[in-house]
């Protein structure tokens, strides 16, 4: 079938001949008259002008000779007029988003030609409606009745009285706004319409451009439209082409023609043009069901639904039509790896730009700024996602993002980040609009010659994202400087440029009339492909379901006849059956998956297409059948290079005992971490998880037991001093955030907010708690707090084979009457405090192993290689028994408190028999059978076993 469009180029070449340039064709978008062209292209003989090829729009800005104004204007008019019509104050930045639903409704009421007075008016007996509306017919009385009834009904409710309030008001609003807009010669495009046709009506002899003019392919025609063309009509200067399909406009119930069948009565279109008279095709239309809304893309791969037979020779062989533009990126993926030549006609959204990401963690940043110990802060989260951007990345910033990994800091200075020009730039504190403008410009042009000097192909796309940026910039800029008496928040600000950014599109480079055409369904309008993929067939994707929001009522919206709900879903029909009308394939692809909001639900067209045409559909299941391999468990078998590498590495550098604990929870841990040496993730503790806690509480307890050291006994006096010293607590508990939380020694004013102040008043009641059971075993004099202690082990039996050095940092070492306490404070839960023997604490992988016992003793044993033998009484202070009745922290063996001496030997020798398995170079590095161990795992998403 000849598409719609060369039917036109022929009819009015046929009729024009080389007088065609006197003539105006006016297309609902500028995609038709690319196409329009070119098929006028392939009829003309030799040169001649072409006619005017003009859109609506441009068409009424020609005859009115007015510009639609920027939005933001608009609204900051409207936003004026509204406070002094109304006597409310409403901020500005409050005021935006219902400015924008007002100017929408009041578009709709200019655009279809409403009496705004009927509209707005109040009505209080609903008996007037009779009266005041006798020229509605019954169901819109109907409807209004509905609607005032339902109000009257609803009570004297304030939010009732603020919309009754609001609404009263809104006509003089309207009126003055319409007035001051035309003073000004302002306009939104629903004034500018309204205005036009008024000046034309009864006027057939306003100046126009063109001999003659033809409208080709409308479908919906708002008032203002509709009296255009009526104008047009009985002067005898326009000609109406309507682009159509006989079965849909026949059919009285099919919601394709519901505007069509109006149109060819009222507008007929000129005698002898006939679209596809006589002409049938067969057409072979597949459904495809795709599980996932990327994977839709990968039916362009096949064959069996977009053949590639003779090529793609014309620009209207094949269009690949996307119902939901976020797949751009997948669909031309795929497709590029088949088909030579592109054209996308719907521009690369400046939303999903590398660019457009970094201007809203620009903007992320300036809104978590704070003012901390009289330095500008900024939170981690946006500047570790700045530092960490593709625009930014690089030597200095990731030293910066080590830097603050390191020292944990959730707010960082704003001078710890400026190690160059930009860094310099980016964090500075921005206090108003303007700042926040030229902040914007600054950093854009900085980082455009930035990348200047890089060779890369891609660069040149980063520019023209630059470039396109600068460019919205550069005019919001101008017309806010034009209400510097206006009121323009910061956040107002950067909610305008965001929303400006969303709505750009950064045009491809390439030959519009050639190869595989890729566009949105908008611009397929008028349009005719012999080949169509469309994709996201889905219900709610096309027909699309997007919520209008309006002040104006739905009932009332009917019953004056502003478009609703029907009408949309009556456009979108059209826009469906026409596009599929003169194509041969057709491929229909809808998304199967269910999650999310995603239904897997097939359009309503699709169904149509099934039970009610005569097209019979063949449906196909594309599946990828991706089989996720099983799991299978990882095991190293060690060697004389494992042994080497731990004899290199611990013969001068200390093995801690908590290393022989992992060890022996899991060996393949172990590994990882000891001998091939994979750092754990970097992570920043914004929240206090139990490992943090219990190094807040170590801290926290040493800086108060610091007070005790010396030549002096604790006495029972001391400890209850300290336990009621709130200062005392306290300051320890905000040292220990500083040190450990905030890993910042010179914060000297720490502040603990959020939940964190819950954390801070229990370590406060465990400290408390701990130092009044500690007056049980005073006096004691304090040895250590939080020292090192190490000392070097043989691996066998034998004194002068290999050694190894074994130490860590012991919590606390006191002296009491009964002798020296090595003490290890524990803040988990569940904890093993008692054993029986020492074999308990080499099984592998045992759940409640008494490991905490085990590593008390390693102490203990380090601690004897040091000073000698003495009375040592290990003990663990487990926090969640500082509440009991009694409170018991030493170490029990068969419910005996253990003296060091007393096993000192049998432990030494199950110590050795460890050192032998560990250093063998014949070990098996296996996971842990506990699964409980793996949740919490650095190494877990190696295993993949959670």
């Amino acid at each position: 079938m000849e598409p719609f469009l060369k039917q036109i180029a022929a009819f009015l070449y046929h009729r024009h001949g080389d007088d065609i340039n006197r003539v105006s064709v006016i297309f609902p978008g500028r995609r038709s008259g690319v196409f329009f062209n070119a098929y006028l292209n392939e009829l003309v003989e030799k040169p001649v002008l072409g006619p005017e090829v003009i859109t609506i729009n441009e068409l009424i800005s020609q005859m009115s000779g007015m510009q639609i104004s920027d939005q933001i204007s608009l609204i900051l008019l409207l936003h004026k007029i509204y406070m002094q019509e109304t006597g409310h104050l409403e901020e500005l930045d409050e005021f935006y988003f219902w400015g924008e639903i007002l100017l929408n409704d009041f578009n709709d009421l200019d655009k279809y030609l409403i009496d705004a007075h009927d509209l707005f008016r109040n009505i209080s007996d609903l008996k007037e409606i009779d009266r005041l509306f006798d020229y509605l017919t019954p169901g819109q009385k109907h409807a209004i009745e509905m609607f005032w009834g339902n109000v009257g009904k609803a009570g004297s409710s304030v939010n009732r009285e603020k919309f009754l309030n609001i609404w009263t008001k809104l006509l003089v609003i309207y009126d003055r706004y319409r007035k001051e807009l035309l003073e000004k010669g302002m306009g939104y495009s629903g004034l500018i319409y309204r205005d036009l046709v008024g000046r034309i009506a009864g006027n057939p002899d306003f100046p126009l451009s063109s001999e003659h003019y033809y409208f080709a392919g409308f479908n919906a025609l708002n008032a203002c439209e509709n009296k255009l063309f009526r104008w047009f009509k009985s002067s005898g200067k326009g000609d109406f082409f309507w682009d159509y399909d006989e079965r849909f406009v026949s059919d009285p119930s099919h919601e394709a023609g519901f505007f069509i069948r109006k149109n060819l009565v009222e507008f007929s279109p000129p005698a002898g043009f006939n679209p596809d008279e006589g002409q049938r095709i067969k057409q072979q239309v597949k459904v495809v069901s795709v599980p996932g809304q990327v994977a839709q893309a990968q039916v362009v791969n096949q064959k069996q639904f977009l053949s590639d037979s003779g090529g793609l020779a014309s620009f209207d062989d094949a269009a690949l039509v996307l119902a939901d533009e976020s797949l751009l990126i997948p669909v031309i993926s795929v497709a590029g790896g088949r088909f030579r030549n592109i054209n996308i006609t719907m521009g690369y959204p400046l939303k999903d730009t590398p660019v457009f990401g970094l201007i809203g963690l620009l903007i992320g940043l300036q809104k978590n700024y704070r003012k901390m110990d009289g330095e500008d802060m900024f939170y981690h989260r946006p500047v570790l996602a700045i530092l960490n951007h593709q625009l930014l990345a690089g030597e200095d910033s990731r030293a910066l993002v080590q830097e603050i990994y390191r020292q944990n800091k959730i707010y960082v200075r704003a001078t710890d980040l400026k190690s160059n020009e930009l860094n310099n730039l980016i964090f500075s504190r921005q206090e108003n609009w303007r700042s926040a403008a030229a902040y914007f410009m600054e950093i854009i042009r900085a980082l455009a010659i930035q990348i200047q000097g890089a060779e890369e192909e891609p660069v040149r796309l980063e520019s023209e994202f630059l470039y396109q940026t600068f460019l919205v910039l550069q005019r919001l800029t101008g017309v806010l400087e034009r209400y510097e008496k206006e009121n323009i928040s910061l956040s107002l600000f950067y909610r305008i440029f965001i929303q400006h950014l969303q709505h750009i599109s950064v045009p491809f480079e390439g030959e519009p009339l050639s190869g595989l055409q890729v566009m949105g369904v908008l611009e397929t309008r008028t349009l005719d492909f012999k080949k169509l993929v469309i994709f996201s067939v889905n219900e709610g994707k096309f027909p699309r379901s997007v919520p209008a929001h309006s002040f104006i009522p739905y009932n009332l919206r009917k019953a004056f006849g502003l478009p609703a709900r029907e009408e949309q879903d009556a456009i979108y029909a059209y826009y469906f059956y026409r596009l599929i009308h003169r194509a041969e394939e057709i491929t229909l692809v809808y998304d199967s998956s269910s999650d999310g909001l995603n239904t897997g639900e097939m359009s309503r067209y699709l169904f149509q297409l099934q039970y009610d045409s005569s097209m019979d559909p063949e449906f196909f299941h594309l599946n990828f059948d991706f089989k996720a391999s099983s799991v299978q468990p990882i095991s190293i078998d060690g060697n004389k290079q494992h042994l080497h590498k731990l004899l290199d590495q611990y013969s001068g550098n200390k093995l801690s005992p908590s290393a022989l604990n992992t060890y022996l929870d899991c060996k393949l841990k172990f590994y990882f971490r000891h001998i091939a040496r994979i750092k754990e993730t970097d992570e920043l503790q914004e929240d206090v998880d139990p490992r943090l806690f219990g190094n807040l509480f170590h801290h926290a307890a040493e800086i108060i037991y610091s007070s005790f050291r010396g030549n002096r006994q604790v006495t029972k006096d001391d400890l209850k001093t300290a336990a009621t010293n709130a200062n005392l607590i306290g300051g320890a508990v905000h040292k220990a955030f500083g040190l450990e939380y905030y890993k910042d020694k010179e914060l000297k004013d720490v502040k603990i907010s959020g939940k964190n102040i819950l954390i801070a008043e229990n370590l406060m009641t465990y400290l408390v708690k701990m130092l009044q059971n500690d007056m049980a075993f005073a006096p004691f004099s304090i040895i250590d707090l939080e020292s090192n202690y190490e000392a070097d082990f043989s691996i066998g039996a034998d004194e002068k084979g290999p050694k190894i050095r074994l130490g860590g940092i012991v919590d606390r070492i006191d002296l009491t009457a009964k002798g020296i306490r090595i003490i290890d404070y524990k803040t988990g839960r569940n904890l093993n405090l008692k054993f029986r023997d020492f074999s308990e604490f080499y099984e592998h992988g045992k759940k409640n192993r008494p490991k905490e016992i085990f590593q008390t003793l390693v102490y203990s044993e380090i601690y004897t290689r040091c000073k000698g033998v003495q009375p040592i009484f290990p003990s663990i202070y487990k926090i969640d028994e500082f509440f009991g009745d009694e409170f018991h922290p030493e170490v029990r063996r068969n419910g005996n408190m253990v003296d060091y001496r007393e096993i000192a030997d049998e432990f030494r020798q199950s110590l050795h028999l460890l050192f032998e398995e560990i250093f063998s170079g014949q070990d098996l590095y296996e996971q842990t059978s506990d699964i409980d161990k793996c949740r919490t795992c650095p190494y877990n998403k190696i295993c993949r076993r959670i």
